[in-house]
């Protein structure tokens, strides 16, 4: 296994045989055959739990 990126918005990004790995400090893996295709993975399952995270928040605020 060769790492790519130690640190690609919190998952460590590594090529394995034929395959490109991502996996988070939660255990979280995503495996695609291009890099791209794995980095955009990434990109959107990051941008949901943001998305997700602060929805909560605001949701979680009293209004008046």
């Amino acid at each position: 296994m060769r790492t790519i990126y130690e640190n690609y918005r919190g998952f460590k990004i590594s090529k394995q045989e034929s395959t490109y790995n991502a996996i988070s400090s939660d255990r979280i893996i995503f495996s695609k055959w291009q890099l791209s295709q794995v980095l955009d993975t990434v990109d959107h399952y990051v941008e949901i739990t943001d998305n997700n995270s602060g929805a909560d928040m605001e949701s979680g605020m009293p209004q008046n």
